[in-house]
C-alpha cells in the first residue's frame, strides 16, 4: 500500500481522506540547516532565538484577538520549520487516523517534552478545532499566558488529583459536545523515559463520558530536552530523531478498561521501537 508523503507546503491545508491511503510527513532528505544555526555551530542559540521570536509574534496576535486556529496551525508549523532548520529530523505517521473520524476526538499519549505541545497542532488543527489540558500556571504567565488563554484550554492545578479529574471530565465533556477536540497527556509531568504506572486513565474516561472516539499517539521527542530550571529552555540534541505516530481510533462503546490497555500498549510498543526506556512497573 502506497503512502502519501506530505511536504511542508501541504501542512495547514485541507486534505482528502482515503481509507486506503496512509498519510505521513517526514523531514526532506535535502533539508539544510539555517545559516544562523551553522554560524553558532553546536550551540542552541539559533534554536532559542527562533523559538522566542515565534513566541513573541504569536503573543502579539493573541493579545490583538487574532490568534485563531489557522494562526495556531501556522505558528506550530513555523516551530517545526525551526526544528528542522536546526538539524532535527521528524517523522509523523498515521495522519489519516485524524481524518478518519467525523467530529471531535480525544487524542492521548505520552508526554516527553515541550516539542509535542508546539508541533502536534500542525497535524491536527487544520482538520479539527483542538485544545489541550494544561497546567494552570501556563495560562497565567505573562509570556505564554495570552497564547494559552486564546486556545480555551482546560487548566488543572496538579495539586489535587480529584479536583483535576472533575475539571477535565466536566469542562472536557462540554468542549467535546461543542465540537472541540482535546489533547490529553495522562502523566503528571514530562519525562524522557516512560513509566506505565504513571499513565492514568483520564483520557479514556473523558472519551467515554463524552461518547467520542479516542485516538492514541506515541511520541519520541527528546530532541528537545526539558530544561532544569525552565522546562521550555532545554537543550536540543541533533542526533536524536523525532517520531510521532497516531493509532486507530478507539470507540467509546468499547470497554473502557480494554481501551486503556490498548492505548497503553500502543504507546509502549512504539516508544520501545524508537529506543525510549520503559520502566518496569
Amino acid at each position: 500500500m502506497s503512502t502519501r508523503l506530505l511536504q511542508r507546503k501541504d501542512l495547514c491545508k485541507p486534505l482528502e481522506y482515503d481509507q486506503e491511503v496512509p498519510i505521513s510527513y517526514q523531514t526532506a532528505l535535502d533539508k539544510k540547516r539555517s545559516v544562523l544555526d551553522l554560524i553558532f555551530r553546536e550551540t542552541d542559540l539559533a534554536f532559542h532565538y527562533g523559538y522566542f521570536k515565534e513566541i513573541f509574534r504569536s503573543r502579539r496576535l493573541a493579545l490583538d484577538g487574532l490568534y485563531d486556529n489557522a494562526s495556531w496551525c501556522e505558528s506550530s508549523a513555523k516551530i517545526l520549520d525551526l526544528i528542522e532548520s536546526c538539524g532535527g529530523k521528524i517523522k509523523v505517521e498515521g495522519i489519516e487516523k485524524i481524518l478518519s473520524v467525523q467530529g471531535p476526538v480525544v487524542i492521548a499519549g505520552n508526554h516527553m517534552s515541550t516539542l509535542e505541545t508546539f508541533v502536534l497542532p500542525t497535524f491536527v488543527t487544520r482538520y479539527k478545532p483542538v485544545t489541550f489540558v494544561v497546567k494552570e500556571s501556563l495560562t497565567r504567565g505573562n509570556l505564554f499566558g495570552p497564547i494559552m488563554r486564546s486556545r480555551n484550554p482546560i487548566s488543572v492545578g496538579r495539586t489535587n488529583p480529584r479536583e483535576d479529574l472533575v475539571a477535565v471530565l466536566e469542562e472536557g465533556t462540554k468542549l467535546l459536545q461543542q465540537g472541540m477536540s482535546i489533547i490529553v497527556f495522562p502523566q503528571s509531568t514530562r519525562t524522557t523515559d516512560f513509566n506505565p504506572a504513571e499513565f492514568n486513565s483520564i483520557a479514556v474516561k473523558l472519551a467515554a463520558r463524552a461518547k467520542v472516539p479516542l485516538i492514541p499517539v506515541a511520541l519520541r521527542t527528546d530532541f528537545w530536552e526539558n530544561g532544569r530550571i525552565i522546562k521550555e529552555l532545554g537543550r536540543i540534541f541533533r542526533d536524536r530523531k523525532i517520531n510521532i505516530k497516531f493509532g486507530d481510533p478507539l470507540l467509546p462503546t468499547d470497554d473502557s478498561r480494554k481501551n486503556q490497555e490498548t492505548l497503553l500498549r500502543f504507546v509502549v510498543t512504539h516508544i520501545k521501537q524508537w529506543g525510549t526506556v520503559v520502566r518496569e512497573s
